[in-house]
């Protein structure tokens, strides 16, 4: 089956030279395989002849022998060609997709999400290396063969060898007709593929919260269903192969029957001597010996073109940022971070920020809050330029965000999240993710400052003590502290924080608030908090509600005018209230 996928050609820099070597090598084995039939056709042919002496007989066994040496030396070098292409073809395609996805931000990781990552990087580079090991040297190798053979046959049976040649090269587009059937197939495979995939990280991620609610059993059923909704894609692929290989093997078998039967009666006419006849039978058999290597390799190479479908996606991804250094400078010039009118809206949901304009001034803290949905996240990632708004504009200390790369702004902003992640290493290699060059005094300075310098000094190995897997050995509150500290070894002069305190406990949330309250005195902070009391006392609060501003002021101020915030925090102090 001729399964040519740009995606996969595309991605074969740096493989061609193994595959034309694996073609080299198989055709000299071919050669030898040739050679090999016509001596022993020849030696068996004249067998019976009084004039065949014991000198011909022998020179007949060596050159067999060295023919078989040759064909086994070939077959080992090929399986090392293709060990190394195939080692090679996973460097280079798993550099190319993390390559990739590296360079997206962090609003185009969400649009391909982690499992989409891990099965492309992972699971389809398994099944595209064969593509290149064993399906494309086979397929440029079946034609070369085709034709080596006719060459060798014509002379001998010109019948014969323009059936064969006839039936190899109809075999290909014979096969080609299936290819529809594939098309429709393999896209539904690889969603069948990443649907089991999610619900299995899924499973494995929330175990705790199934046991606790006793849905474990629930979801392994879930699980079943969609391992067997992957068995039946597969095995639809597995009929279209079975039916395509069916067809071929008659077609094949059909040819040498027939070729047979020509010879014979050829022979039996004394037309054709019994050497010539023996290694046309041989030659025959051995003629489609390429063909099936392609059709063996066809069925891998189905899956490869499936995954190869995924990855395309991956790949042609837009990494590109707007950059536009002469872009116009804000009218007003104000030291901060200026919001003008912008918009932004995620694909497929409805818009999130609508016409918001709002100023953080510098040296200030300033306090953005709402109900969930509202909108406030999603403003902290158009601060961070993880996306660029859909319309309006936004201006640091002056300058249009367009006018900064990525890079550049992000040395004058960053942002504590709202879920800390914390890398597999030690505390040291965490925070040097920050500044690389930062010495220990520098890192337990920002310890210091973010509360967690006593613990790392109760600590046996200091610095250089793992955190886990996932940061399993700290707890949520020194997670969120290991954020803080990160970023202050940025020297960003703008701080973000997004919920930091969302999912810590009540004591490690004081320390964050008290860390936050010492930072306000040097640097300008943008707060993202739920909790209303502790962003009471921020020089400016913008209050959001589906995707608008509705107002905003300082504390004193929007409490006198009994709006939005008002009844927010009338609610949260009566829920408070209840559950005290």
């Amino acid at each position: 089956m001729l399964l040519l996928d740009r995606t996969l050609l595309k991605m074969a820099k740096g493989l061609w030279k193994w595959i034309i070597l694996l073609v080299i090598v198989r055709f000299v084995n071919l050669i030898t395989v040739t050679y090999f039939a016509e001596t022993i056709g020849g030696y068996l042919g004249n067998l019976f002849d009084p004039s065949m002496g014991t000198a011909e007989a022998l020179a007949a066994v060596k050159a067999a022998f060295a023919a078989a040496v040759v064909m086994f030396l070939s077959q080992l070098l090929q399986g090392e060609l293709e060990y190394r292409c195939t080692a090679q073809a996973r460097e280079t395609m798993r550099g190319d997709i993390f390559g990739k996805i590296l360079e997206l931000d962090a609003g185009s990781i969400e649009k391909i999400g982690p499992v989409s990552a891990v099965t492309s990087s992972v699971d389809a580079v398994e099944r595209m290396q064969v593509y290149y090991s064993s399906y494309l040297p086979s397929l440029i190798f079946s034609v070369i063969a085709s034709v080596y053979l006719f060459f060798r046959l014509r002379n001998r049976y010109l019948t014969a060898a323009v059936i064969l040649l006839c039936v190899s090269l109809v075999l290909l587009p014979m096969n080609n007709l299936f290819r529809s059937k594939i098309e429709n197939l393999r896209k539904v495979y690889w969603k069948s593929l990443d649907d089991m995939t999610s619900w299995y990280l899924d499973g494995i991620r929330g175990m705790t919260t199934l046991k606790l609610f006793e849905r474990d059993l629930e979801h392994a059923e879930g699980l079943d269903k969609r391992a067997q909704k992957l068995n039946e894609d597969i095995n639809g692929f597995m009929k279209v192969n079975f039916t395509s290989f069916l067809a071929s093997e008659g077609l094949i078998y059909g040819a040498v029957i027939l070729v047979m039967i020509l010879s014979v009666s050829r022979m039996a006419a004394g037309n054709m001597s019994v050497g010539d006849t023996l290694t046309i039978l041989m030659l025959s058999y051995s003629y489609f010996g390429s063909i099936r290597q392609l059709m063996s390799a066809t069925h891998e190479a189905l899956t490869a073109v499936s995954a190869a479908s995924k990855t395309e996606e991956i790949l042609n991804t837009d990494t590109s940022r707007a950059y536009m250094p002469e872009a116009q400078k804000d009218p007003e010039n104000m030291p901060g971070i200026r919001m003008d009118h912008v918009s932004f809206g995620y694909e497929g949901r409805k818009t999130a920020l609508r016409d918001v304009s709002m100023f953080v001034p510098k040296g200030k803290v300033t306090a953005l809050c709402g109900l969930s949905g509202c909108g406030k996240s999603t403003a902290a990632s158009l601060m961070m330029r993880f996306m660029d708004p859909q319309s309006g504009h936004i201006y640091l200390e002056g300058r249009d965000y367009l006018s900064f790369t990525p890079e550049e702004l992000r040395k004058n902003i960053v942002m504590i999240p709202q879920t800390v992640t914390i890398f597999s290493g030690t505390i040291r290699d965490n925070l040097l993710i920050a500044d690389p060059d930062a010495s220990d005094e520098k890192l337990y300075e920002a310890l210091s400052q973010a509360g967690l310098k006593s613990y790392i000094d109760s600590l046996t190995d200091g610095l250089d003590s793992e955190t886990g897997e996932n940061g399993s050995h700290l707890s949520g509150g020194q997670k969120q502290k290991m954020g803080i500290a990160r970023a202050l070894l940025s020297d960003c002069e703008y701080m973000i924080f997004d919920e930091a305190t969302s999912s810590v406990d009540p004591e490690s949330e004081q320390e964050i608030w008290k860390c936050i309250g010492e930072l306000a005195k040097t640097r300008t902070l943008m707060i993202i908090s739920h909790r209303l009391s502790s962003i009471r006392n921020a020089d400016v609060i913008y209050v959001l509600e589906d995707g608008y501003i509705r107002e905003h002021g300082n504390h004193e101020e929007l409490t006198k005018n009994n709006g939005l915030y008002y009844q927010l925090c009338e609610e949260q102090r009566i829920l408070e209230g209840a559950l005290v």
